[in-house]
């Protein structure tokens, strides 16, 4: 059988074959595109469900998203919780009438916040009272609370409830010391958060800090000066030696401060209260080298009480020396500590020692942290000192 190929039938012949190999590629091309679609609906969805999980709505209703009234260019919420439980006796004059117990020692939300003018905020709320004490029916109160200008590095100016300026441990953040509790003679020669205003900053290429303070004196949440005069205290710290795996930083403090009924326990004053004149005196040190620290401090005070009571005029003085070092990196470190502290140097037999030996688990960082400390301490005439033990459970968040 013989088929005529004239010109015209090949060219009809070659159009038809074209616009068969167009309609099958167009067909392959609107196949895959349909199948990337629906591999991003697919993923959308997936996402869309994620997020509703982490907003907590179950689609019952519609989201109710927190929304900020102010202009700042940051806000964050977080806070912390330290959950403990002790066992034993007095190991110093804080636990005295301390039994067994579970308790939280403190449990903080707070909110925080910067403006790009150069300002940034912080008002922290404390569930738990933030004390040793066996006390019943702790209530809430305020506790690191300030307004902060930092346009120069080499000058911060804060307003607010700050700490001092005179104790190292005592300005160590309370998520990031390495035993479970400060040594006594931070917790009784130094002070804590009061009203006041704070000028901070680095010089010398951040080798220098320094830190002054001018406050009421009379402890937290007191809007009332106990008298007219102003507690005044300075830091400054000198770190010479800062790489990967050494730092060496050696830092000198003073506070001198005139009161009017501050309390002040373990000096022998009436009622544990304390009116007169302070002078304070510090110094600490803190060395870092590879999975090791060791930190010392040495704190005194000159303490001339109104009532004459104990003495006209007499002296204070306490130490603490810590080591601590990693036996798994990042993970497991063991911690020991021996410290003193000397209410009246005029006296004798007026120390208390303390020895502590700790472990500190990290199960992610200082955000979920388990610690355990064994306090061995002595103090003059006591017939209920001696061994405690402590464990505490952190989470930040």
């Amino acid at each position: 059988m013989r088929i005529a190929c004239t010109p015209t039938a090949l060219l009809k012949l070659f159009i038809v074959g074209a616009l068969l190999a167009l309609s099958a590629s167009a067909a392959v091309s609107v196949e895959d595109r349909l199948a990337r679609l629906e591999q991003r609906v697919e993923a959308l969805v997936k996402e869309n469900g994620d997020l509703k999980k982490q907003l907590g709505w179950k689609g019952s209703g519609p989201a109710l998203l927190p929304s900020v009234d102010g202009k700042e260019s940051k806000l964050s919420l977080g806070g912390f919780l330290q959950g403990q439980a002790e066992f034993g006796h007095a190991a110093d004059p804080r636990w005295a009438g301390v039994r067994d117990r579970f308790f939280f020692r403190r449990a903080r939300l707070h909110m925080a916040g910067t403006f790009a003018e150069d300002f940034d905020f912080k008002a922290e709320l404390d569930l738990q009272g933030n004390t040793l004490s066996a006390g019943t029916g702790q209530l809430a109160r305020a506790n690191e609370i300030f307004i902060n200008w930092h346009k120069y590095d080499f000058a911060n100016v804060r307003f607010g409830q700050l700490k001092p300026a005179f104790g190292g441990e005592a300005l160590a953040s309370d998520t990031k010391i390495f035993t479970i509790e400060r040594s006594l003679s931070s917790d009784r020669l130094a002070d804590g958060r009061q009203l006041a205003v704070g000028v901070m900053g680095d010089l010398v290429g951040k080798k220098l800090s320094y830190l002054a303070v001018v406050a009421e004196g009379n402890g937290a949440n007191v809007s009332a000066n106990d008298n007219s005069h102003f507690q005044k205290s300075v830091r400054v710290a000198y770190t010479p030696i800062a790489t990967a795996s050494d730092k060496l930083t050696l830092a000198l403090d003073g506070l001198w401060s005139t009161d009017a009924g501050v309390a002040k326990s373990d000096f022998g004053f009436s009622g544990n209260l304390f009116s007169g004149q302070r002078t304070m005196q510090g110094v600490d040190l803190v060395w870092t080298h590879g999975l090791g620290e060791l930190n010392f401090e040495l704190l005194q005070g000159t303490f001339q009480p109104t009532s004459a009571i104990p003495f006209r005029k007499f002296h204070a003085e306490g130490w603490q020396a810590t080591a601590a070092y990693y036996l798994v990196p990042a993970v497991l470190q063991a911690v020991v500590r021996h410290e003193e502290f000397q209410p009246n140097t005029a006296l004798e037999n007026n120390v208390i020692r303390t020895s502590t030996f700790g472990l500190n688990y990290y199960l992610k960082g200082q955000d979920i942290k388990f610690m355990l400390d064994y306090l061995d301490g002595h103090g003059p005439g006591s017939t209920t000192d001696g061994g405690r033990l402590l464990s505490r459970v952190q989470i930040i968040f």
